[in-house]
C-alpha cells in the first residue's frame, strides 16, 4: 500500500523530500497493518462515514505547506487531485473507492501526462537565491591560488547562466513530489539532432544526472526517460535555447515504479464534518463551492 505522502520541493531538497515522504509512508503502512489486524480502532468520539455517496464532495487543505490542494470525489467513482506545490502544481486523476474506513485512490493517469518538464522560468526565485550564495562564495575565494577551487567556481557560474555554456556539463534532476520515490532504475538520455544519444551518470546523494558537455555542433533536442515500467521512453522536448540544467517532475506510480499504485487517505467524521487525513500533506476538509 502506497500512502499519499507529498513533500514540497521548494521547502527542501529532493533528497530531503524523498526521506520525509518515505518516513511518512512507513508510518502509514504500520497504521494500515494495525487496522487490518483489528488491533487499532477509531477514537470513540469519531463517527466514520460508511457509504460512498456520503463522501461525494470537493475537499481542500486549508493549512500547512500544501494549503490550497484540492480533491474532488465524483458520484461516478472518479477523482481529481490537485497538489499545490512550488514551482509547478502536481495533479492526478483516476478512480476512488471506500474500504475499511479509508478512501482509496487508484491513479489512471497516462504516463506521458504525469512526467513534466518544469519551465526554466518557474525556477527563477530559487536560481536568484543560489546566485546570491555563489556571489558570496566568489567573494570569499577572490584572489585564491587554489586551482581546484577556481575550477569549481567556474562550474557553478556555468550552472547559473541563463543558457548552457559550451564545453560545460548539463544536469537533469528528477523528482517525484507525490510519493517521494527515488528514481532508481531510470535511464536518462539526451537526444541529439545528429549523432548518437548521450547517456548520463547519476550523481551520488540525489536524483540528479550529469551529462558530459555536448561536442561543438551537437544540437540537443530532447531528454529521454527510460522508466523500468514502460516499454517506450518518455520524450520531453528541449526547445532552444539550451539551459544549463532541467528539473523533471514525475509520478512513480503512473510509470510503474511503486509496489502498489493505490493511495489511501484515512476517513474521519467529526461534528458532522467529513474529512480525509493524508499523511505528509494534511487534512482535506469538505468545502462548499
Amino acid at each position: 500500500m502506497l500512502w499519499l505522502a507529498g513533500t514540497a520541493q521548494a521547502q527542501s531538497g529532493p533528497a530531503e523530500a524523498a526521506r520525509r515522504a518515505m518516513r511518512a509512508a512507513e508510518e502509514a503502512a504500520a497504521a494500515v497493518a494495525a487496522l487490518e489486524s483489528g488491533q487499532a480502532g477509531m477514537p470513540s468520539q469519531v463517527e466514520v462515514a460508511s457509504t460512498p455517496p456520503a463522501l461525494v464532495a470537493r475537499y481542500a487543505v486549508a493549512e500547512g505547506g500544501f494549503a490550497g490542494s484540492t480533491l474532488q470525489l465524483s458520484q461516478d467513482g472518479g477523482y481529481v487531485l490537485q497538489l499545490a506545490m512550488a514551482p509547478v502544481p502536481r495533479s492526478s486523476r483516476g478512480r476512488w473507492s471506500l474500504q475499511d474506513d479509508m478512501v482509496l485512490l487508484q491513479p489512471q493517469d497516462s504516463p506521458r501526462d504525469t512526467v513534466q518538464l518544469v519551465p526554466y522560468e518557474a525556477l527563477a526565485d530559487e536560481r536568484a537565491r543560489l546566485q546570491q550564495q555563489f556571489a558570496q562564495l566568489q567573494q570569499a575565494l577572490s584572489g585564491t591560488s587554489d586551482e581546484q577551487a577556481r575550477a569549481r567556481l567556474e562550474e557553478l557560474r556555468a550552472q547559473f547562466a541563463p543558457q548552457h555554456v559550451a564545453g560545460t556539463p548539463l544536469q537533469v534532476t528528477l523528482l517525484d513530489p507525490v510519493s517521494g520515490v527515488a528514481s532508481d532504475g531510470v535511464q536518462v538520455v539526451l537526444e541529439l539532432a545528429q549523432g548518437e544519444p548521450i547517456a548520463a551518470d547519476r550523481l551520488a546523494g540525489g536524483n540528479s544526472y550529469r551529462f558530459p558537455a555536448p561536442l561543438p555542433g551537437q544540437a540537443v533536442t530532447a531528454v529521454l526517460l527510460h522508466f523500468p515500467g514502460l516499454a517506450e521512453p518518455v520524450r520531453l522536448p528541449l526547445p532552444a535555447p539550451l539551459r544549463p540544467g532541467y528539473l523533471v517532475l514525475f509520478d512513480a506510480c503512473a510509470v510503474g515504479m511503486c509496489v502498489s499504485d493505490t493511495m489511501g487517505l484515512m476517513l474521519e467524521q467529526q461534528e458532522g464534518q467529513v474529512r480525509l487525513q493524508s499523511f505528509g500533506v494534511g487534512v482535506f476538509n469538505a468545502v462548499d463551492d
